[in-house]
């Protein structure tokens, strides 16, 4: 089990400690095991997002990876998905957390975050178990994309038959591609948006919970095409993987309708 410790030396002549670097964490990706991640209550969920973004923003000030013990913490974000309510400073009976959450976040992320509101959805282990289980009756292996990869959870539940599979994650919001980052820091994962990335013919599957809604991305390579945020990921993943590839998203009824 890793462990840290804070350690403190005394230079000669002075009597104040000094830090030392904290040890070496070694890098590992995590693995989910509980199939109630991301249950729980809207306030607990809350509670569950401050801590991790507090953590998130420790680690990053100490410079080191998490912890096993603190990538437990850290795998209880699920962002704000249908979560309005902290982000409206007219909410009374909310007024604690949004000032929180004011406080933590720089400018840029809580812009970021009040925009997820409407399009981060949080998948469950049960939903990712099951297309895991489709796709291994295919016999797959090789590189893998989750674009909008959130904070990983496709990855953390990787099957042990596509272990040797490399991962990729784009994810456009700052706070969750970092939490990713921590997450699974042997997976090369992108923050920014998937308009911003192309590795055409790349990938052998792509795989996640993409973001829908009535509305376009401004890519210059889908631009003509028209598409719906939903129906660009899907029409740019295919293009992203290989002949014979596989994409598989969750997505709405609308992809069907069109």
């Amino acid at each position: 089990q890793e462990t840290r410790q804070n350690l403190f030396a005394f230079e000669a002549g002075s009597p104040e400690p000094v830090n030392l670097p904290h040890e070496t964490v070694h890098a590992t990706n995590f693995r989910i095991t509980d199939d109630n991640l991301g249950c729980g209550s809207i306030r607990q969920k809350f509670a569950n997002n401050l801590s991790a973004i507090r953590l998130l923003k420790s680690l990053e000030e100490e410079g080191r990876n998490a912890t096993s013990e603190e990538q437990e913490i850290l795998s209880r974000y699920v962002g704000w998905g249908g979560m309005p309510q902290a982000f409206d400073p007219e909410n009374t009976s909310w007024s604690s957390e949004y000032t929180q959450l004011k406080e933590l976040l720089e400018d840029e992320e809580y812009k970021a975050a009040r925009e997820s509101v409407l399009n981060a959805h949080y998948t469950s282990p049960t939903v990712i178990r099951g297309i895991y289980e489709a796709i291994g009756r295919m016999g797959f292996t090789g590189n893998i994309l989750e674009p909008a990869c959130g904070v990983g959870n496709f990855f953390g539940m990787l099957p042990d038959h596509m272990s040797g599979s490399r991962l990729y994650g784009v994810e456009l919001d700052s706070i969750s591609g970092r939490i990713a980052k921590q997450l699974y820091p042997n997976a090369d994962i992108t923050v920014a948006g998937f308009e911003t990335t192309d590795r055409r013919n790349f990938y052998d599957l792509a795989i996640g919970n993409v973001p829908f809604g009535n509305y376009l991305v401004d890519d210059k390579c889908y631009n003509s095409l028209g598409f719906r945020i939903h129906n660009y990921f899907f029409a740019k993943a295919l293009d992203q993987v290989r002949p014979g590839g596989v994409v598989a998203f969750v997505t709405s009824r609308y992809t069907m309708d069109s």
